[in-house]
């Protein structure tokens, strides 16, 4: 047969090799659709790997931040240090941050723009779209760190959809703290003791022992930081910026009974709340929370009643060189009986000095009322009367036994009616209750005028009168009847029978003396009494410029 032929261009070919040629365009056509088709089908494979890979992490990423959260709830329910819980946890998010963005890049690197890959493409946007959620999650987490330090932004606005919003509104409850920062011990002790001016803290609408409550606060916040260091500080600079101020302004009641008033304050919260167990079970459950949780400060108030207790002494000695000029011509030498002249023959001239009782009675008032201003113990104060009546009772008694122009039956009527009046007045004020034997610190000079009123005349009158002057020793009772003088012609001197039989019957003491001691302090002795207090009801008064401490 004859080959067909077809024009080609320039050559004739023949149809068989028209056809062969065609075969092996196919043929190469086929080997290269192949190999694309094996390349992609590797491209393909290696990014369905990667996406499981990834996956896989992201999974893993996932499990780590739900640790990181239920980390993130412990920490800050049971941190006892702040800013070691947020350094711990942001450690954590910032190492998750930089595992996400290094996922997305690559992501964004291996991302896949043909036609065939658009459901892998799809699949990688879902992830990158988790990527974002899980970032959004690490910068919520980011957010809540300040709450652990407890600094709560007062326009931070909380959605339901926040895991950690229950605990974000507990934190911004005030729990009754004040840190005070390391360094500012000096401007602590400064504006709230040294430099303060009490009107800033006293008065109406003033919590009493403010001063003393707003110290403790402090002091519970470096309990609560478990920084004992800092509890030492700060009870160092409080004890000795009270004993500065005290020492200098000794001669001012009112600034000496303010401080006698803050430290027995101070002193009562660190018995109340010091969380021993004697103390701890009577308190209620709201202000069990107040208590101290790491350290036993009970070394620490010894040294706030030595403080309280000189300050107390202060204050007496005070009082007694205020009212010591009036005791004499006041209340042995003033006739306060009306019509009754006790003035005696053989005595000696007494110059009217213009005291009498009422102006005793009115500074026992003072400081009664001071007292009372703030807020010190009924059974501080009451201890403090009696001390002051035991001087006014020594006083009167060395100047009688040394004065025999006041030794006779009349004079002694009049030292009983001005000892009545103080008596009544001990009682008006309702100082003499519940046995407090505020009165017995009167019984020496009491007695003592009972005596100068007393039949002396035999043996049997003794007998009434060692009964009755049970507080008067042998020695002072001799003295007392040798001085009488008959206040007439009719009386006679006390015979020596009398004195014998006294000094016979009367009990053997040991050591006793003629003289009182007028200056001798009694014991103060201190009383617990459960107090109802909440400390988060305490805010910081404008005057004393301490915007330095932080609310916790």
């Amino acid at each position: 047969t004859t080959p067909i032929v077809v024009n080609g261009g320039d050559k004739n070919y023949p149809v068989d090799e028209i056809e062969r040629k065609r075969l092996e365009e196919i043929i190469v056509e086929n080997v290269e659709l192949k190999e694309n088709l094996d390349r992609m089908t590797d491209e393909l494979m290696d990014a369905l790997d990667e996406q499981a890979l990834m996956r896989t992490k992201y999974e893993q990423m996932e499990l780590k931040l739900s640790n990181v959260k239920e980390s993130l709830l412990r920490e800050i329910i049971n941190t006892r240090n702040p800013r070691q819980a947020q350094d711990k946890i942001r450690s954590h998010l910032d190492s998750l941050r930089v595992e996400l963005f290094s996922d997305a890049a690559k992501f964004n690197k291996n991302n896949i723009k043909t036609e065939e890959d658009a459901v892998l493409q799809s699949k990688v946007e879902t992830l990158a779209g988790e990527n974002i959620k899980l970032l959004d999650d690490i910068n919520r987490l980011q957010n809540a760190i300040p709450f652990i330090s407890g600094k709560i932004m007062p326009d931070k606005k909380l959605t339901k959809q926040e895991s950690l919003s229950t605990i974000r509104q507990r934190k911004q409850e005030f729990r009754g703290m004040f840190a005070c920062k390391k360094g500012d011990d000096s401007k602590l002790v400064k504006r709230l003791i040294t430099q303060l001016k009490t009107e800033h803290v006293t008065g109406p609408g003033c919590m009493s022992g403010l001063t003393a409550h707003i110290m403790f606060m402090c002091v519970r916040y470096a309990d609560h930081c478990n920084d004992e260091s800092r509890i030492q500080e700060l009870l160092t600079a409080i004890i000795s910026g009270v004993t500065s101020v005290t020492r200098k302004q000794s001669k001012d009641p009112v600034i000496s009974t303010f401080w006698l008033s803050n430290c027995l304050t101070l002193l009562h919260d660190l018995t109340q709340f010091s969380g021993e167990e004697l103390y701890h079970n009577r308190l209620t459950a709201a202000m069990r929370d107040f208590a101290l949780k790491n350290y036993d400060l009970s070394d620490y108030r010894p040294l706030l009643s030595d403080q309280c207790v000189n300050i107390y002494h202060t204050i007496v000695r005070n009082a007694q060189d205020e009212i010591q000029p009036m005791l004499i011509p006041g209340m042995l030498e003033h006739d306060s009986i009306p019509g009754m002249n006790t003035s005696f023959s053989g005595g000696r001239k007494r110059a009217d000095k213009g005291y009498d009782t009422g102006m005793v009675v009115n500074r026992l008032q003072f400081y009664l009322q001071l007292l009372g201003s703030q807020s010190v113990g009924i059974s501080i104060v009451r201890q403090f009367i009696g001390q002051l009546l035991y001087f006014i009772n020594a006083t009167l008694l060395n100047n009688l036994i040394l004065r025999k122009d006041l030794c006779h039956w009349s004079k002694g009527i009049q030292i009983r009616y001005n000892l009545s009046q103080v008596e009544q007045w001990v009682r008006e004020q309702g100082l003499d209750l519940d046995d407090s034997g505020v009165l017995t610190s009167l019984s020496e000079i009491r007695q003592a005028s009972q005596l100068l009123q007393m039949n002396k005349s035999n043996t049997e009158n003794a007998a009434a009168i060692v009964e009755t002057c049970y507080s008067l020793n042998t020695m002072q009772l001799q003295k007392l009847l040798m001085l009488y003088s008959p206040s007439s012609e009719f009386e006679e001197r006390v015979p020596q029978e009398v004195i014998k039989y006294i000094l016979n019957h009367k009990p053997i003491e040991t050591g006793t003396k003629l003289m009182m001691d007028p200056n001798k302090l009694h014991a103060l002795k201190f009383s617990y009494e459960t107090k109802d207090i909440d400390f988060t009801m305490i805010t910081l008064p404008s005057g004393l410029r301490l915007d330095f401490l932080e609310k916790y």
